[in-house]
């Protein structure tokens, strides 16, 4: 397996740095923001904001990961998205399928054991992680998803069935 300092698979570039607390949180989803924080949970989606002094968002499908709290949690953002503090984003700097993200999220929480909270935190080194490079990726991956997909969609029609 070869591996590859994970710039030259994504650009890297810092979250906008938003205070959830100066922002006005939407009720309802829809035509809302997702703001993107530091939490190993949903996404790392603390809430669902409204446009904020008319900053362009994030465009969904890019990869957000925390730098600090739940240090290395990276999510595949499936909405367009704000960050707080201490959150970078990831583009890849070529064309990858969902089931590619999500492996490199997995790659990237790997090395969770390097950092921790209000210690060594991943704002200067992200960048230099080895990660597995393209050529790398597992046969696997591909298609998983689709897998899943198929055998959840078998085992509700099973239990519908009984």
């Amino acid at each position: 397996m070869k591996l590859e300092r994970l710039d030259k698979l994504f650009e890297i570039q810092h979250g906008n740095k938003f205070d959830l607390n100066k922002m006005e949180i939407a009720l309802l989803k829809k035509d809302t923001i997702a703001f993107v924080g530091r939490s190993a949970n949903n996404n790392g989606i603390s809430a669902f904001v409204k446009s904020y002094n008319d900053v362009e968002p994030f465009p969904s499908g890019y990869i957000t990961v925390a730098l600090g709290g739940s240090a290395l949690s990276s999510f595949v953002q499936p909405r367009h998205f704000y960050t707080a503090q201490n959150v970078d984003v990831l583009k890849p700097l070529t064309n990858m399928t969902l089931d590619m993200k999500l492996y490199y999220c997995k790659c990237i929480e790997a090395n969770r054991f390097r950092y921790s909270t209000f210690g060594r935190e991943a704002n200067r080194t992200l960048h230099t992680l080895l990660v597995p490079n393209l050529e790398s990726i597992p046969s696997w991956v591909n298609g998983s998803i689709n897998e899943a997909f198929a055998e959840v969609k078998t085992d509700l029609a099973s239990m519908i069935e009984q």
